[in-house]
């Protein structure tokens, strides 16, 4: 295993398409090929192998497992032995896994032969692998028909050579153009970030600071964007915080939590530099699936992560998918339910539910999932202020009683303050501030950034502190304001 001496330095690439973009590019290189094929006329009989160069551009573009090749190769044969003009189209099925494969083979292999800093793989792949595919191709035909040897080596051979150089021109044309095509619309790196490892399997990745979750110079920028969203952010979340992140629109708050959940970098398209760490492991070492469930998330858009007809249908869904027992469901629901006062409605339908009792519903079936920490991206937005305490009541107490771990994207600090432990500020993807509401307020105020956002009953005690006066406890609740004035008049 590797050590990494600078974390900050660590790159992980990630593009739109993620684990699958070998599917959707060989998927439109091999529709170009067949149309190719179908409409492009011989010269003397011969014409380029169309089929071959396209799925050589694609495993060249995508650099696939070996099993990902033998696939691309199946479905080129499939396609070939619907279009093919031959006399024995089946020969194909093996032949084009063959082309396939020794494709594979050469791009893991030789990928680093350049020649004036071009990529040599589209002429070596394009010439090698329309040589062993159409070689297996004629000799099973030779097999099959009983050629004549003389036929065979002075005739198939030959012209299998020709196709092959032919390949070889043109496939570095089709590869280029495409090369910038993908990378002009996000779904691939340049050839300069491809040297860019993104597999970091390979290295000994541990936390340096102690935290249930653990940020260490995180710099991320999304797809197509130049920008860093979050920049050089290093920061730990420790079990039992209540923690209020908030900021400016545009500061980075919900980039900040995705890259908790693991969202960034596994979903969303472009580069993270430094690390994250969920219970001590690496989130580019694990998955989306398996950060889960340690942490749950719930999305400004609530009513999106809705899927099923009834509460009790909806709570079951995330557990039936990750094959957990009926019986183990059955008490999970009901847990659930219990945790957020939704037992009277476990065989309501969706449809009859309230805004606030569709959000208490996706918080259960996060829930259900037992996760350690529990992040939810500006969960009052569509709230009116009853429905806005009754919220935060729940999570305080989901907190408190039951252990979670809370993390709250919140522009209206007046509810979450009186439960938070600790408030972070973000600007411009930087970390500003990040310590208890009140040292986190005062920084705001002094410092005039996002004033807009800070409590006006606690704006109101800085003004009287100005002026003179001094106060024990901060004021985040016009209770806590009512009592210190009525002392102070004593």
């Amino acid at each position: 295993m590797k050590t990494v001496a600078n974390i900050a330095s660590l790159e992980f690439h990630h593009r739109q398409g993620g684990q699958f973009r070998w599917i959707t590019i060989t998927t439109l290189m091999l529709a170009i090929g067949t149309i190719l094929h179908l409409v492009s006329p011989s010269v003397g009989g011969v014409t380029p192998n169309w089929t071959i160069a396209t799925y050589c551009v694609a495993i060249c573009l995508t650099k696939p497992s070996y099993k990902q090749a033998l696939g691309i190769g199946l479905v080129a044969a499939l396609v070939n032995v619907l279009t093919s003009k031959s006399g024995f189209p089946y020969g194909n099925l093996i032949s084009e896994p063959v082309g396939a494969l020794t494709c594979a083979c050469i791009v893991r292999n030789l990928s680093g032969i350049r020649i004036k800093g071009h990529s040599c793989l589209p002429v070596l792949t394009g010439f090698a692998a329309t040589c062993m595919s159409g070689g297996a191709f004629v000799t099973i035909l030779k097999v099959v028909m009983n050629l004549p040897n003389s036929v065979y080596f002075t005739a198939m051979l030959p012209l299998v050579a020709v196709v092959g150089l032919l390949n070889a021109i043109v496939t570095p044309v089709m590869y280029f153009p495409a090369l910038r095509l993908f990378v002009s619309r996000g779904i691939l790196d340049s050839l300069e970030e491809q040297e860019v490892a993104s597999d970091h399997s390979m290295y000994d990745l541990k936390p340096t600071q102690d935290g249930i979750i653990s940020m260490e110079h995180l710099t991320y920028i999304y797809n197509k964007q130049k920008t860093p969203v979050l920049q050089d952010v290093t920061f730990a979340l420790h079990k039992g915080d209540f923690l209020v992140v908030t900021g400016e629109s545009g500061s980075g708050k919900s980039s900040f939590c995705m890259a908790m959940t693991g969202a960034i970098p596994h979903y969303f398209g472009g580069v993270m530099k430094g690390m994250v760490y969920v219970g001590g492991k690496a989130t580019t070492q694990t998955t989306i699936s398996d950060l889960a469930g340690q942490v749950g998330i719930m999305l400004d858009d609530y009513d999106s992560q809705l899927v099923a007809m009834t509460v009790e249908e909806e709570i079951a869904f995330s557990l039936e998918n990750k094959g957990v027992a009926p019986e183990k469901i059955e008490a999970a629901v009901t847990e659930a339910l219990e945790k957020v006062d939704m037992t009277p409605y476990r065989h309501r339908q969706l449809s009859n539910l309230s805004g606030g009792q569709r959000q208490r519903l996706v918080i259960a079936g996060v829930l259900a999932t037992n996760p350690d920490i529990l992040v939810f991206d500006e969960p009052t937005s569509a709230l009116d202020p009853e429905g806005t305490h009754a919220f935060y009541e729940l999570v305080h107490e989901l907190n408190v009683k039951y252990g979670h771990t809370i993390v709250v994207i919140e522009h209206s600090l007046e509810e979450a303050l009186p439960y938070a432990t600790r408030l972070l500020l973000l600007g411009e993807g930087r970390i500003l501030c990040d310590g208890t509401p009140e040292t986190t307020l005062r920084y705001m105020y002094d410092h005039d950034v996002y004033t807009s956002a800070i409590p006006q009953v606690f704006a109101c005690q800085m003004a009287l502190e100005k002026a003179g006066c001094s106060f024990d406890a901060p004021w985040l609740t016009a209770d806590t304001a009512v009592s210190a004035l009525q002392q102070l008049n004593r």
